[in-house]
């Protein structure tokens, strides 16, 4: 009778634990970027992850290294910017491993990343033990400075499942479409504020079609050019109401547990 007791006890304990890890305590990390300077960002955002502690997941906004300007300009500075930042890749996969590592937190956010001559807006997922996988944007503006990638990322942490997306993805309901594959999409992004009505609208529609969690993460503030960002930085649940918000136009860091 003894060892009946014991085994329903360890039973018990072993279906608490199986229930606490189907779910992640995430960060949304609005940020104001230092637009084109790779430097300060990543001293900033070093900052930033160390005010994440007991977090699970930790996402930053499209391109945390450098900001996507979104105006037009000289096409040979404007290729010249973009080779300055790929140049840093290593550099910001080194970095982000030590933040994963320091935290124990999954770590999210792009970069460029440059191959036979061809550049591309490169999500990375890095994990506490170093490993890594990547999404490259897929749809991209047809004028753009991107390459498309081809294939959706979608990855497993600690119990739940998720799908990543990268900014003009979010107007591409069929790309996002979610045949049961996920439980959470990740929308990063460099949305701004002119645009801020489609990303609320967009955003709920995604969430209540797909049936899922959205984690969405904007920056904030404006770029060199004056463009501003509100940021709106959310979490929607499938029902299509907001969860958690981050401040308008701040510097801000929201966290929030997502429960399958």
């Amino acid at each position: 009778m003894k060892v009946f007791y014991v085994t329903l006890y360890l039973l018990f304990v072993l279906s608490l634990t199986a229930k606490a890890q189907d779910s992640v305590k995430v960060a949304l990390v609005q940020a104001h970027l230092a637009w084109g300077d790779v430097d300060a960002n990543l001293r900033d955002f070093d900052k930033r992850v160390r005010s994440c502690k007991g977090c699970d997941m930790i996402v930053f906004p499209e391109l945390f290294t450098s900001g996507c300007e979104m105006k037009k300009r000289d096409k040979e500075e404007a290729v010249c910017s973009k080779d300055g930042v790929a140049s840093y890749y290593p550099l910001v996969i080194k970095r982000m491993r030590k933040w994963a590592k320091r935290s124990g937190a999954l770590v999210v956010g792009s970069t460029i990343y440059k191959e036979e001559g061809k550049y591309y807006n490169w999500l990375l997922a890095v994990y506490p033990d170093g490993k890594y996988e990547y999404y490259d944007k897929h749809n991209c503006f047809k004028k753009g400075s991107f390459s498309p990638g081809d294939r959706h990322l979608a990855l497993e942490w600690k119990g739940i499942r998720f799908s990543t997306y990268i900014c003009y993805d979010l107007r591409f309901p069929e790309w996002s479409r979610n045949h049961g594959e996920y439980d959470v999409a990740i929308y990063i992004a460099n949305w701004p504020e002119s645009r801020r009505d489609d990303w609320n609208r967009l955003l709920r529609e995604r969430a209540i079609e797909n049936e899922a969690y959205v984690i969405a993460v904007n920056c904030a503030g404006a770029d060199l050019t004056g463009l501003m960002y509100r940021g709106e930085s959310c979490v929607i649940a499938p029902d299509g109401e907001v969860r958690a918000k981050c401040r308008d136009y701040r510097d801000d860091i929201v966290v929030y547990k997502v429960m399958k």
